[in-house]
Protein backbone atom coordinates (compact mmCIF):
# COMPACT_ATOMS: atom_id res chain seq x y z
CA UNK A 1 0.00 0.00 0.00
CA UNK A 2 3.00 2.42 0.86
CA UNK A 3 4.39 1.35 -2.25
CA UNK A 4 1.00 2.21 -4.35
CA UNK A 5 0.82 5.48 -2.52
CA UNK A 6 4.74 6.74 -3.39
CA UNK A 7 4.64 6.02 -6.86
CA UNK A 8 0.57 8.26 -7.34
CA UNK A 9 3.23 10.57 -5.14
CA UNK A 10 5.87 10.39 -7.88
CA UNK A 11 3.06 10.55 -10.94
CA UNK A 12 1.96 13.63 -9.82
CA UNK A 13 5.05 15.10 -8.91
CA UNK A 14 6.33 14.75 -12.51
CA UNK A 15 2.94 15.65 -14.08
CA UNK A 16 3.25 18.93 -12.30
CA UNK A 17 6.96 19.53 -13.18
CA UNK A 18 5.83 18.51 -16.83
CA UNK A 19 2.98 20.76 -17.37
CA UNK A 20 5.04 23.76 -15.85
CA UNK A 21 8.08 22.98 -18.26
CA UNK A 22 5.11 23.09 -21.14
CA UNK A 23 3.79 26.44 -20.33
CA UNK A 24 7.04 27.57 -20.29
CA UNK A 25 7.97 25.93 -23.53
CA UNK A 26 7.86 29.05 -26.49
CA UNK A 27 6.73 26.41 -29.01
CA UNK A 28 4.26 25.17 -27.10
CA UNK A 29 2.81 28.37 -25.80
CA UNK A 30 3.28 29.98 -29.21
CA UNK A 31 0.60 27.19 -30.85
CA UNK A 32 -1.91 27.28 -27.80
CA UNK A 33 -2.30 30.52 -27.44
CA UNK A 34 -3.08 31.10 -31.19
CA UNK A 35 -3.49 28.24 -32.99
CA UNK A 36 -3.65 28.02 -36.64
CA UNK A 37 -7.48 27.63 -37.38
CA UNK A 38 -10.29 27.74 -40.57
CA UNK A 39 -13.67 29.45 -39.90
CA UNK A 40 -16.28 28.03 -41.89
CA UNK A 41 -18.44 31.34 -43.98
CA UNK A 42 -21.13 31.63 -41.11
CA UNK A 43 -18.75 31.43 -38.00
CA UNK A 44 -16.02 33.83 -39.07
CA UNK A 45 -15.35 36.68 -36.62
CA UNK A 46 -16.07 40.09 -37.58
CA UNK A 47 -14.55 43.08 -36.66
CA UNK A 48 -14.90 47.12 -38.50
CA UNK A 49 -11.88 49.25 -37.77
CA UNK A 50 -10.86 52.64 -38.84
CA UNK A 51 -7.70 54.76 -38.72
CA UNK A 52 -8.27 58.76 -38.23
CA UNK A 53 -5.60 61.40 -38.78
CA UNK A 54 -7.62 64.14 -36.87
CA UNK A 55 -4.94 67.20 -37.83
CA UNK A 56 -4.05 68.39 -33.95
CA UNK A 57 -0.86 69.03 -35.38
CA UNK A 58 -1.98 71.47 -38.39
CA UNK A 59 -0.80 74.88 -38.43
CA UNK A 60 -3.63 77.39 -39.14
CA UNK A 61 -5.96 75.17 -37.52
CA UNK A 62 -8.72 74.42 -34.72
CA UNK A 63 -9.74 71.57 -33.96
CA UNK A 64 -14.01 70.73 -33.64
CA UNK A 65 -13.97 68.10 -30.92
CA UNK A 66 -17.77 68.08 -31.59
CA UNK A 67 -17.63 67.64 -35.06
CA UNK A 68 -14.21 65.41 -34.85
CA UNK A 69 -16.60 62.98 -32.16
CA UNK A 70 -19.56 63.08 -34.67
CA UNK A 71 -17.11 61.81 -37.37
CA UNK A 72 -15.68 59.26 -35.56
CA UNK A 73 -19.52 58.15 -34.03
CA UNK A 74 -20.49 57.66 -38.03
CA UNK A 75 -18.12 55.09 -38.51
CA UNK A 76 -19.69 52.65 -36.13
CA UNK A 77 -15.86 51.15 -35.89
CA UNK A 78 -14.88 48.72 -32.83
CA UNK A 79 -11.59 50.30 -32.96
CA UNK A 80 -10.39 53.37 -34.18
CA UNK A 81 -6.92 54.34 -34.39
CA UNK A 82 -6.10 58.37 -34.22
CA UNK A 83 -2.79 60.39 -34.76
CA UNK A 84 -2.06 63.82 -34.26
CA UNK A 85 -3.67 63.85 -30.79
CA UNK A 86 -2.80 66.75 -28.50
CA UNK A 87 -3.25 66.48 -24.68
CA UNK A 88 -3.02 68.87 -22.21
CA UNK A 89 -0.94 71.31 -24.73
CA UNK A 90 -1.49 75.54 -25.07
CA UNK A 91 -2.21 75.40 -28.72
CA UNK A 92 -5.43 73.31 -27.78
CA UNK A 93 -6.79 75.03 -24.84
CA UNK A 94 -5.23 72.67 -22.36
CA UNK A 95 -7.49 69.89 -23.55
CA UNK A 96 -7.09 66.52 -22.88
CA UNK A 97 -8.40 65.31 -26.58
CA UNK A 98 -8.29 61.64 -26.76
CA UNK A 99 -10.13 61.54 -23.35
CA UNK A 100 -12.70 64.06 -24.51
CA UNK A 101 -13.24 62.20 -27.74
CA UNK A 102 -13.66 58.78 -25.56
CA UNK A 103 -16.13 60.35 -23.30
CA UNK A 104 -18.47 61.68 -26.17
CA UNK A 105 -18.36 58.77 -28.32
CA UNK A 106 -18.53 56.08 -25.46
CA UNK A 107 -15.52 54.26 -26.18
CA UNK A 108 -12.35 53.31 -23.86
CA UNK A 109 -9.45 55.12 -24.89
CA UNK A 110 -5.75 55.25 -24.61
CA UNK A 111 -3.13 58.26 -25.31
CA UNK A 112 0.12 57.35 -26.64
CA UNK A 113 2.83 59.92 -26.61
CA UNK A 114 5.25 60.62 -29.04
CA UNK A 115 6.97 64.03 -28.32
CA UNK A 116 6.68 67.14 -25.72
CA UNK A 117 4.46 69.88 -27.24
CA UNK A 118 4.01 73.05 -26.32
CA UNK A 119 3.80 72.52 -22.54
CA UNK A 120 1.84 69.39 -23.12
CA UNK A 121 2.02 65.87 -25.36
CA UNK A 122 1.37 65.08 -28.83
CA UNK A 123 0.76 61.55 -30.31
CA UNK A 124 -1.68 59.07 -31.50
CA UNK A 125 -4.47 57.49 -29.39
CA UNK A 126 -6.24 54.16 -29.65
CA UNK A 127 -10.53 54.13 -29.00
CA UNK A 128 -12.12 51.17 -28.89
CA UNK A 129 -15.48 49.59 -28.19
CA UNK A 130 -13.71 47.18 -25.52
CA UNK A 131 -12.05 47.41 -22.88
CA UNK A 132 -7.74 48.03 -23.53
CA UNK A 133 -6.08 45.43 -21.60
CA UNK A 134 -2.55 46.67 -22.02
CA UNK A 135 -0.40 48.98 -24.41
CA UNK A 136 3.12 49.79 -24.91
CA UNK A 137 4.35 53.28 -26.46
CA UNK A 138 7.87 52.89 -28.51
CA UNK A 139 9.65 55.97 -29.68
CA UNK A 140 10.38 54.97 -33.27
CA UNK A 141 13.83 55.58 -35.10
CA UNK A 142 12.97 59.50 -36.39
CA UNK A 143 16.44 60.82 -37.26
CA UNK A 144 16.92 64.37 -36.05
CA UNK A 145 13.35 65.56 -37.40
CA UNK A 146 10.54 65.21 -34.87
CA UNK A 147 10.07 62.04 -32.78
CA UNK A 148 7.46 59.61 -33.73
CA UNK A 149 5.83 56.42 -31.83
CA UNK A 150 4.19 53.58 -32.55
CA UNK A 151 1.79 52.29 -30.04
CA UNK A 152 1.05 48.51 -29.19
CA UNK A 153 -2.25 47.33 -27.47
CA UNK A 154 -4.43 44.64 -26.37
CA UNK A 155 -7.53 43.90 -26.92
CA UNK A 156 -10.32 40.94 -26.17
CA UNK A 157 -13.00 41.76 -29.11
CA UNK A 158 -15.87 39.15 -28.62
CA UNK A 159 -16.41 36.79 -31.00
CA UNK A 160 -12.44 36.20 -31.61
CA UNK A 161 -10.88 33.10 -30.23
CA UNK A 162 -7.60 35.10 -29.67
CA UNK A 163 -6.83 38.85 -28.08
CA UNK A 164 -6.26 41.51 -30.98
CA UNK A 165 -2.82 43.27 -31.07
CA UNK A 166 -3.88 46.78 -32.25
CA UNK A 167 -0.08 48.64 -33.97
CA UNK A 168 -1.00 52.66 -34.38
CA UNK A 169 1.62 54.73 -35.68
CA UNK A 170 2.42 57.81 -37.57
CA UNK A 171 5.64 57.90 -40.00
CA UNK A 172 7.84 60.86 -40.52
CA UNK A 173 6.45 63.13 -43.67
CA UNK A 174 9.89 64.39 -44.94
CA UNK A 175 10.34 63.70 -48.78
CA UNK A 176 13.78 62.09 -48.35
CA UNK A 177 12.39 58.53 -47.06
CA UNK A 178 15.54 56.74 -45.04
CA UNK A 179 13.40 57.81 -41.76
CA UNK A 180 10.21 56.33 -42.58
CA UNK A 181 12.00 53.36 -43.79
CA UNK A 182 14.07 52.31 -40.76
CA UNK A 183 10.20 53.05 -39.10
CA UNK A 184 8.85 50.46 -41.04
CA UNK A 185 11.66 48.07 -39.98
CA UNK A 186 11.26 48.84 -36.41
CA UNK A 187 7.72 47.95 -36.86
CA UNK A 188 8.96 44.47 -38.86
CA UNK A 189 11.49 44.31 -35.88
CA UNK A 190 8.70 43.01 -33.49
CA UNK A 191 6.91 40.65 -35.72
CA UNK A 192 10.18 39.50 -36.34
CA UNK A 193 10.75 38.53 -32.56
CA UNK A 194 13.62 40.58 -33.05
CA UNK A 195 12.34 42.66 -29.72
CA UNK A 196 11.73 40.22 -26.85
CA UNK A 197 8.30 41.10 -25.99
CA UNK A 198 7.79 37.72 -23.60
CA UNK A 199 7.03 39.18 -20.28
CA UNK A 200 4.41 41.31 -21.56
CA UNK A 201 2.88 40.39 -24.70
CA UNK A 202 3.53 36.82 -24.39
CA UNK A 203 3.25 35.01 -27.80
CA UNK A 204 2.71 38.39 -29.79
CA UNK A 205 4.24 37.08 -32.87
CA UNK A 206 1.63 34.20 -33.37
CA UNK A 207 -1.12 36.46 -32.80
CA UNK A 208 -3.81 38.16 -34.33
CA UNK A 209 -1.83 41.39 -35.38
CA UNK A 210 -3.44 44.47 -37.12
CA UNK A 211 -1.33 48.03 -38.22
CA UNK A 212 -3.02 50.99 -39.05
CA UNK A 213 -1.73 54.72 -38.87
CA UNK A 214 -0.77 57.47 -40.79
CA UNK A 215 2.49 56.33 -43.04
CA UNK A 216 2.90 59.30 -44.90
CA UNK A 217 3.80 57.21 -47.81
CA UNK A 218 1.92 55.93 -51.13
CA UNK A 219 1.33 51.87 -51.44
CA UNK A 220 3.70 51.62 -54.12
CA UNK A 221 6.85 53.18 -52.74
CA UNK A 222 9.71 51.13 -51.22
CA UNK A 223 8.18 52.20 -47.53
CA UNK A 224 5.11 50.14 -48.19
CA UNK A 225 6.92 47.36 -49.90
CA UNK A 226 8.82 46.90 -46.74
CA UNK A 227 5.75 46.23 -44.62
CA UNK A 228 4.57 44.04 -47.14
CA UNK A 229 7.27 41.28 -45.40
CA UNK A 230 5.22 41.09 -43.15
CA UNK A 231 1.41 42.82 -43.54
CA UNK A 232 -0.71 42.74 -45.82
CA UNK A 233 -2.42 45.93 -46.91
CA UNK A 234 -5.91 45.98 -47.13
CA UNK A 235 -7.38 47.06 -50.26
CA UNK A 236 -10.78 46.04 -52.42
CA UNK A 237 -10.63 46.53 -56.21
CA UNK A 238 -12.31 49.73 -57.70
CA UNK A 239 -11.84 51.68 -54.07
CA UNK A 240 -9.77 55.01 -54.42
CA UNK A 241 -7.58 55.06 -51.49
CA UNK A 242 -6.30 58.45 -51.31
CA UNK A 243 -6.60 59.91 -48.61
CA UNK A 244 -4.70 63.71 -48.51
CA UNK A 245 -5.31 66.30 -48.63
CA UNK A 246 -8.98 66.24 -47.58
CA UNK A 247 -9.86 68.83 -49.60
CA UNK A 248 -9.16 67.34 -53.19
CA UNK A 249 -7.21 64.13 -52.22
CA UNK A 250 -4.29 63.10 -54.56
CA UNK A 251 -2.21 60.73 -52.08
CA UNK A 252 -3.08 57.50 -50.52
CA UNK A 253 -1.19 58.31 -47.05
CA UNK A 254 -2.62 56.46 -44.39
CA UNK A 255 -3.69 52.73 -44.66
CA UNK A 256 -4.77 49.38 -42.54
CA UNK A 257 -2.41 46.49 -42.87
CA UNK A 258 -3.40 43.20 -41.22
CA UNK A 259 -0.38 40.11 -40.42
CA UNK A 260 0.48 37.46 -42.62
CA UNK A 261 -0.01 34.82 -39.71
CA UNK A 262 -4.06 35.61 -40.88
CA UNK A 263 -6.42 35.46 -43.83
CA UNK A 264 -9.08 38.11 -43.44
CA UNK A 265 -11.80 38.66 -46.35
CA UNK A 266 -12.38 42.46 -46.59
CA UNK A 267 -16.36 42.82 -46.55
CA UNK A 268 -15.85 46.62 -47.11
CA UNK A 269 -13.17 49.52 -47.55
CA UNK A 270 -14.37 52.78 -47.23
CA UNK A 271 -12.65 55.91 -47.89
CA UNK A 272 -15.38 58.95 -47.86
CA UNK A 273 -13.02 60.73 -50.30
CA UNK A 274 -15.16 62.31 -53.32
CA UNK A 275 -16.04 65.51 -51.53
CA UNK A 276 -20.04 64.56 -50.63
CA UNK A 277 -21.38 63.60 -47.27
CA UNK A 278 -20.72 59.70 -46.14
CA UNK A 279 -23.29 58.92 -43.00
CA UNK A 280 -23.82 63.02 -42.50
CA UNK A 281 -20.21 64.18 -42.33
CA UNK A 282 -18.60 66.17 -44.91
CA UNK A 283 -15.65 64.89 -43.92
CA UNK A 284 -13.01 67.80 -46.43
CA UNK A 285 -14.19 69.99 -43.15
CA UNK A 286 -12.85 67.63 -40.32
CA UNK A 287 -9.66 67.40 -40.99
CA UNK A 288 -7.05 67.51 -43.86
CA UNK A 289 -6.75 64.32 -43.81
CA UNK A 290 -9.91 61.00 -45.18
CA UNK A 291 -10.59 58.25 -42.61
CA UNK A 292 -9.63 54.37 -43.75
CA UNK A 293 -12.68 52.58 -42.66
CA UNK A 294 -12.94 48.40 -43.12
CA UNK A 295 -15.04 45.95 -41.87
CA UNK A 296 -13.11 42.60 -42.19
CA UNK A 297 -14.16 38.84 -41.61
CA UNK A 298 -11.35 36.54 -40.60
CA UNK A 299 -11.25 33.38 -42.80
CA UNK A 300 -7.84 31.84 -41.11
CA UNK A 301 -6.41 32.16 -37.43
Amino acid sequence: MQKKSLIFVFIGLFSLVFNTYAKDDLVESQYYSSPNKMYPNDKQPEITIANYNIAGGLRKHKMDLDLVAKAIKSMDADIVTLEEVDQNTTRSGNLDQAKILAEKVGMYYVFGKATDMDSGNYGNAILSKYPIEKTKIFPLPSGDFEQRALMLSKINVPGFDSPIYIFNTHFDWHEEDDVRLSQARFINSIVFDDLDLDEEFPNLVTGIMLLLGDFNSVKNDRVIKELEKYWSLVKQENVDTRTWPAGNPGLDLDHIFTSRNQKWYVEKLIIPNDGNEWNNVHWPLVSDHIPVIAKLKLVEQ
